[in-house]
């Protein structure tokens, strides 16, 4: 019997399509529970505060506030979860600006299953 507790994930995205489908593929996962989703930066941050879970995937280009600052703001709190920032395109640039923004791993949304699936194994090895 598996006695390890399921790692709660929110998401944080303002398109309702690709947050419905992280949502969909993060349920899925085994060892993960979807802990809820955000549309806005002022959602994220509410749902950060009030479920408190291990991994926030955030979008780097969530309105109004730019995603770098809003890494920067989860990550400032007093139980901050693992960010794994999520960006349309894989750029080299992007992944240096997030990782000084405070996030712990990239992840491209035209690879999100398996760039997904990289990060949290890397962020939690089993």
């Amino acid at each position: 019997m598996n006695t390890t507790p399921s790692r709660r994930v929110a998401i944080a995205d303002d398109s309702p399509a690709f947050l419905a489908a992280a949502a969909s593929h993060v349920a899925s996962l085994p060892g993960f529970v979807l802990a809820g989703t955000a549309g806005t930066a002022r959602q994220a941050l509410a749902l950060v505060e009030s479920v408190m879970p291990d991994v926030l995937l955030l979008d780097l280009g969530l309105a109004p506030k730019r995603g770098l600052e809003l890494v920067r703001r989860v990550k400032a709190g007093p139980r901050a979860p693992a960010v794994v920032a999520l960006a349309l395109f894989h750029a080299p640039e992007m992944l240096a600006a997030a990782k000084r923004a405070g996030a712990d791993a990239l992840v491209c949304k035209e690879t999100f299953v398996a760039g997904l699936g990289e990060a949290l194994a890397s962020l939690f090895p089993a």
